[in-house]
């Protein structure tokens, strides 16, 4: 028998355990390993079948004592060291604490035991198996169906006694006996209380994973704080399935996804659970199946094959155990679709991705380059549809973009070769916010005119209409090219940070009417959508953040990670942020990447329209409101009004017991050190705000809306429904929680002061804000920075 191997000096291993933070890098784990269950049977087939795995690149073994074959297990590893194979620093060995070990004078012992039988020195990952404790005189009596056990449970999930069993796991980290923890079979609730408790982040959780039985939302939970999530039975039971038990690779859809990708079945299913980020451990004696797992990596499957994939959960269990029957997780109807789709960076760091309507002709390509307007002369080709290049091309754009880029943009397609003229759309150089807006010139009669000139002009079926400037002249441009000849190409060229995170990302295109914004209109997709983010230096920060507003509205409904990436750097020097042309790009990559699954995805769940319109019902109400309530209400920019909607929402959200005080405040604290307003401004009344909600798209008899139970986790209700509706005296509560708030904020700042607010000390200057605040006097709107800050209304907490 082989001896027990040595590798690095275990008293460094120690020292260097001692400094393990709970916030620390986890280690990458092989995204496919080998797993040692057989059913309590055959050792010897898996020390074979051990060696065999290694010897073909498998690096990550994941045993457990209760498989019976620890012995055997390591004797392949050690051999295959010996044989020089394989260094132990090239493997990565995880193994698990069982349920009557859970004592913690315990612990220890039994992680020894575990080494002892492996012959090793340490491992790379140490796991609680289950969630469970059992008396020290329970066994496994049987090896039939998986295992029969008897057995006397002192605990099941028990809060408290999991965080002394754990903390006993983090001294083995301290005594160099593993590197790192996990857990198996942990719900995200258990999860939860475990990160609050332990000093050591368990760097996985070692779960039931496959396409009927996805756990999304643990996933997600998962992936957001940096915990691996394996994946055992991978590929169901294969061989000791119960009669009426599926078998997930003669599933219709699997089966053909791997005549598509010319794969087999079970490398179709391990593939997609890699590809959405997680580890599989399939476990196999026979070598051509040891083989034809491991060659599951690689990205083989298409956007719509994962798509398939996805949509086959069906919340069942392969694996049943008499000791514990998940009782934190019942079906779990969270979405199956990504919570984002990166786009592709090529070696000219030109940013692509796309989004399209499955069953529909609705597709749009998204391109973020720094320099495209300037360096349009070489690359309109590539931006305007190949059909449409030999006929007459129309740029729209408003009179104030068109003074700052519209002759440039002009001579560059032209020099390109594409004969473009340009549609020059009215626009204020100075609304009731005091700031440049078209808004006012969105209507039908515009389009009309538009309409009049592009007609005596001339165009043709291959024309292509261009859209140059803000959300405004976006929408207006495509429902022109929606309307003309019943449809012609369109490209946008988006020149607010509105438009780059959410206006120009769509197929919606509409007017407005009299009676209300956006009520004409159509779906209809841009062929192109062109971000330059070299013209946002023309923008105040004023309206960078309120279109960074849109993109946090993603990052809060959808990810933690991606919500802290947008805030910190704010936070640590708005200024800063807000002039730095790489910041500006990875906020509308991040944003795009996470919008463009709930527009491919917007029919399957209304997960796809609460996102999006995450605040909108609130912010709707007070941002009309502070346009006609008089001279005594700032106006409020949309993206501003849904940093309060956002706020306001959170409260509500705490009302219905769906969150706790803790992610209402995380709403406030992120929002507010993104230099967003926070606090309904003084001057809206309760009853003026409700009155208000009727009006809004998602009300019918009472408000509806998307909930936070966290930041990152939109609430789903038990009918699958994202759409909560929300009675009214609950809407007044929240709104009376916000009104609390604003008025027991020890110190605020307006609308108008982001450029006097030092990063550092957020303290207001007043007489630098009587000379550098909007002209308030023109503009007719009452800027408490002129009046020494009595009405500047609470709306940012500082």
């Amino acid at each position: 028998m082989c001896q027990k191997t040595s590798t690095k000096n275990q008293e460094n291993m120690s020292n260097q355990a001692g400094t393990q933070q709970q916030n620390q890098e986890a280690p990458s784990i092989p995204s496919v390993g080998f797993g040692t269950f057989n059913s309590f049977q055959d050792h010897e087939k898996v020390y074979d079948a051990v060696k065999f795995a290694i010897k073909e690149g498998y690096r990550l073994i994941d045993c457990a004592p209760l498989y019976g074959n620890e012995k055997e297990v390591g004797q392949a590893i050690r051999e295959c060291i010996e044989e020089g194979i394989v260094s132990r620093e090239d493997l990565f060995v995880m193994s698990k604490l069982w349920n009557t070990e859970h004592d913690p004078q315990d612990v220890e012992p039994a992680c020894r035991n575990t080494l002892d039988a492996l012959g090793l020195d340490y491992l790379d990952l140490y796991m609680m198996h289950w969630p469970v404790q059992m008396t020290k005189d329970s066994k496994l009596v049987s090896s039939d169906d998986g295992g029969e056990f008897k057995f006397e449970i002192v605990h099941s999930g028990d809060r408290e006694k999991l965080a002394k069993t754990y903390n006993a796991m983090e001294n083995l980290v301290y005594k160099g006996l593993t590197k790192n923890l996990g857990v198996s079979n942990f719900s995200t609730r258990q999860l939860g209380d475990l990160l609050t408790d332990c000093h050591i982040k368990p760097i996985a959780n070692e779960v039931e994973i496959h396409p009927l039985l996805q756990q999304p939302r643990l996933f997600h939970y998962c992936q957001e704080r940096g915990i691996k999530v394996i994946g055992y039975s991978p590929l169901g039971k294969i061989g000791y399935r119960q009669a009426g038990t599926p078998c997930l690779l003669e599933i219709p859809e699997i089966t053909s996804i791997a005549e598509e990708t010319g794969k087999s079945p079970s490398q179709v299913v391990l593939a997609w659970a890699i590809q959405r980020g997680g580890c599989v451990i399939p476990k196999s004696l026979t070598p051509h199946r040891i083989i034809s797992n491991f060659q599951s990596q690689g990205d083989f499957l298409s956007p719509q094959q994962m798509d398939t994939i996805n949509s086959l959960d069906q919340g069942f269990r392969f694996v049943r155990v008499p000791y514990y029957d998940f009782p934190d997780d019942p079906m779990d109807l969270s979405l199956t679709q990504p919570k984002s789709i990166e786009g592709d960076i090529d070696d000219s760091n030109v940013y692509r991705n796309s989004f399209y309507r499955p069953g529909r002709a609705l597709e749009s390509n998204i391109i973020i380059e720094s320099g495209a307007i300037r360096n349009l002369k070489d690359r309109a080709l590539e931006y305007v549809p190949e059909e449409c290049h030999g006929s007459k091309c129309y740029l729209i754009v408003d009179s104030i973009v068109d003074e700052l880029y519209g002759d440039q943009v002009l001579n560059g397609f032209n020099a390109a070769g594409i004969e473009t003229y340009k549609v020059i759309v009215p626009a204020d150089a100075v609304d009731e916010s005091g700031n440049p807006s078209a808004e006012r010139h969105k209507t039908l009669q515009v389009f009309g005119d538009c309409c009049d000139q592009i007609l005596e002009s001339g165009i043709s079926k291959k024309s292509c209409l261009i859209s140059l400037g803000g959300g405004v002249v976006n929408n207006l441009a495509g429902f022109l090219a929606s309307s003309l000849y019943r449809g012609i190409a369109l490209v946008h060229i988006t020149t607010t940070m509105m438009g780059m995170t959410d206006a120009a990302i769509d197929f919606k295109q509409a007017v407005n009417h009299h009676l209300g914004k956006n009520l004409l209109g159509a779906y209809y997709p841009a062929t192109n959508i062109i971000i330059d983010p070299e013209v946002l230096k023309s923008l105040s920060e004023r309206h960078i953040l309120n279109g960074i507003s849109e993109a946090l509205k993603h990052a809060l409904a959808q990810s933690r990670e991606m919500t802290e990436a947008i805030v910190n750097p704010l936070h640590e020097d708005i200024h800063a942020a807000l002039s730095d042309p790489k910041y500006l790009e990875m906020v509308c990559r991040e944003c795009i990447d996470h919008k463009v699954p709930t527009l491919i995805h917007y029919q399957d769940s209304d997960f796809n329209e609460m996102v999006p319109q995450y605040g909108h019902a609130i912010a709707h109400a007070i941002e009309h409101l502070s346009f006609h309530s008089g001279k005594d209400v700032c106006p409020l920019l949309h993206g501003e009004a849904v940093a309060i909607g956002m706020c306001v929402t959170a409260e509500v959200a705490l009302c219905l017991g769906i969150c706790d005080k803790n992610a209402v405040d995380e709403h406030y604290k992120y929002i507010s050190q993104a230099g967003l307003p926070i606090f309904v401004p003084e001057g809206l009344s309760l009853d003026a705000i409700q009155e208000k909600l009727c009006y809004d798209k998602h009300y019918v008899k009472k408000p509806s809306m998307g909930l936070l139970e966290e930041i990152g986790h939109m609430h789903c209700q038990e009918d699958g429904s994202y759409a909560v509706e929300v009675d009214n005296h609950i809407i007044r509560a929240a709104l009376e929680a916000n009104f609390s708030r604003r008025d027991n904020s020890p110190q605020t700042k307006d609308l108008y002061t982001l450029d006097t607010v030092s990063p550092v000390s957020s303290a207001v200057n007043f007489e630098e804000l009587k000379k550098n605040a909007y002209n308030a006097s023109s503009t007719g709107c009452p800027c408490p920075a002129v009046d020494g800050g009595k009405n500047q209304g609470a709306m940012f907490a500082v």
